[in-house]
């Protein structure tokens, strides 16, 4: 048997057609039956495709379906059982490999976004579909082709949506041809956002030591508050509401939501219950219920505290998160007052875990409703009038503290916070000034202001409000759990307390 004669090897898109010339017997007859091989350029043999594999009755096949990588091919002629020597291998040729690629910017910076893109080298005939982060279980993104199915080339324009609620960070675009084709382009998510809140840990220190002055029902730490006096039986014209902060960015989901409730009777030899409602703060709307007046989700007999956590797994979103009020009904076996200690909800996000605290309570125990803000959360409302007189002259030791909570993801880039705070003489007649210090745990990271230059004063009755820029909160580990330190001091005799209407934290981070 004669060896086969060296092909020519010719691309076209993911195909690759093989030609050689024929053999022939030593007495001149032609041998009609081939053998085709692919090999890479190790020289290891290939499985090669349908079209040019088996026994090929020609002196010419079409591989299709080629994988991309450089490739050689041989021949030998067969005749029944007999196979004749191998060809010499054919020029090097290669196949491009599935490609996917963005012209639009591939740094995302807000959601949804749509990106622009064409892909090239798909095996012909595919529909394609588009996928996050993983080619076979990933996020199904929208997507669209042009033209659809994939021709015969191999290319087509795509666009690809990023939804919203895709995390910050780097990121994987997947192009799903339906014969198994796949590419891939990265992207990175950098969307900026804004974070505000209020501090519930406050510390007041205007004594010269501090003491604790933190929101009822917002920590462990025994500072309660009392209800009115409950109905011995559930009605739902009595209630407890706290409608909680809505510190988180939109758009993302949430697992693991919880809502935590430490509670205790009036009285020792009492028993309370309750159930409740997890609403929407902004339309009043059940998103879910929780125990009912026949079976409670908790019962306490006492006045020990006791603590209970429910699951809360409609609260799914961070959109419903920030909307977010729980509706507490209770029963006091001997019609008392039952005692309050924290009343939070907790959970994830794919970034970070959080808690949410009361920006206000409504108390309507007796039927009759009465709302308890927070007085640190917002300007116009109830304030918080310190402790005790304010020194003439700036002291390490006299100051108010609060300590914020921690929403930013330990993964961000942060660019920034600005600390605001509203505050005013408590009786006229007096001037009061303040500075500032920042703290990340023990550690000084920032000063504002100073005892000789502080950051403003105020002798008026209508408080004045300042935004001072924190450039020191530049990395997750100082924004979560930040804490501002506010020196103050005022003129006079008599009554010098300053009334305190909000302090809030704002951090930049992407």
């Amino acid at each position: 048997m004669p060896t086969g004669n060296t092909p020519t090897a010719a691309v076209s898109n993911r195909s690759v057609t093989v030609s050689w010339t024929g053999s022939t017997l030593p007495g001149g007859a032609a041998i009609s039956t081939y053998v085709v091989n692919r090999y890479d350029t190790n020289g290891n043999a290939q499985t090669i495709g349908s079209a040019c594999s088996g026994t090929v009755s020609a002196t010419t096949c079409t591989e299709s379906s080629v994988p991309g990588g450089t490739w050689k091919y041989t021949v030998a002629p067969t005749l029944s059982n007999w196979t004749g020597g191998e060809s010499g291998q054919s020029a090097s040729v290669t196949v491009a490999s599935p490609s996917l690629s963005f012209s639009s910017s591939t740094t995302v910076t807000s959601l949804p976004t749509t990106l622009n893109g064409t892909i090239a080298a798909f095996v012909g005939g595919q529909t394609v579909t588009f996928r996050l982060d993983d080619a076979s279980t990933g996020t199904v993104l929208s997507g669209t082709l042009s033209p659809t199915p994939v021709p015969s080339g191999g290319g087509s324009s795509i666009t690809v949506t990023i939804p919203a609620g895709t995390t910050n960070g780097a990121h994987t675009v997947y192009a799903v041809g339906s014969s198994g084709d796949v590419a891939s382009a990265a992207i990175t998510v950098a969307v900026p956002y804004t974070t505000t809140t209020t501090a519930w840990d406050l510390r007041d220190a205007s004594s010269g030591s501090e003491s604790n002055q933190s929101a009822a029902s917002a920590f462990v730490d025994t500072r309660t508050f009392a209800t009115g006096v409950w109905p011995t039986a559930f009605n739902t014209n009595n209630y407890l509401e706290f409608n909680q902060n809505a510190p988180l960015p939109s758009g993302f989901t949430v697992t693991g939501g919880t809502f935590v409730f430490n509670f205790a009777a009036g009285a020792s030899g009492d028993t309370a219950c309750f159930w409740f409602e997890v609403r929407r703060a902004s339309t009043g709307a059940v998103v879910g219920t929780h125990g009912s007046s026949s079976s409670p989700v908790g019962c306490v007999t006492g006045t020990t505290l006791q603590s209970f956590s429910t699951a809360i797994s409609e609260l799914n979103t961070t959109d419903l998160a920030n909307d977010n009020r729980i509706r507490v009904y209770a029963r006091e076996s001997a019609g008392k007052s039952i005692t309050v200690e924290r009343a939070n909800v907790t959970g994830s996000t794919p970034s970070t875990s959080f808690t949410l605290y009361p920006l206000s309570y409504t108390d309507a125990s007796t039927g009759t409703p009465a709302t308890t803000n927070w007085a640190l959360a917002a300007s116009g409302g109830s304030a918080y009038t310190t402790a005790s007189n304010w020194p003439g002259s700036f002291t390490a030791n006299d100051y108010l503290k609060v300590t914020f909570p921690s929403y930013i993801p330990t993964t961000a880039t942060v660019t920034g916070g600005t600390f605001k705070l509203a505050y005013r003489p408590t009786a006229s007649g007096h001037n009061a000034c303040y500075y500032i210090e920042v703290y990340s745990g023990a550690t000084l990271i920032g000063t504002h202001g100073s005892t000789t230059t502080p950051v403003s004063c105020n002798s008026t009755s209508t408080y004045t409000t300042d935004t001072v820029s924190l450039p020191e909160i530049n990395t997750p580990a100082r924004a979560n759990g930040a804490i501002v330190k506010a020196y103050f001091w005022i003129s006079g005799s008599g009554s010098r307390t300053t009334d305190n209407d909000l302090a809030t934290l704002s951090v930049n981070y992407q």
